[in-house]
């Protein structure tokens, strides 16, 4: 018998200053401004599927449509 999972996310936000060649500048955005703004920079995301495979697909076509946008 299959048994439920959950993935879980663990993730660190970073906004990056883009330079004028399109690169990130390595300034980064203060937690604090982030914070200011209703965004926490340490937050945990979840996805569940009633089995592994699942899970996975589920996993796979968040991370699949969080890339394209």
């Amino acid at each position: 018998m299959s048994a439920p999972h959950t993935a879980v996310i663990n993730c660190y936000l970073e906004v990056n200053r883009v330079n004028e060649k399109g690169e990130l500048s390595g300034q980064i955005l203060n937690p604090k401004i982030l914070e200011e703004n209703g965004i926490k920079s340490r937050f945990l995301l979840s996805v569940s599927g009633y089995n592994i495979e699942d899970c996975l697909s589920k996993l796979k076509r968040k991370i699949e449509e969080f890339n394209n946008e």
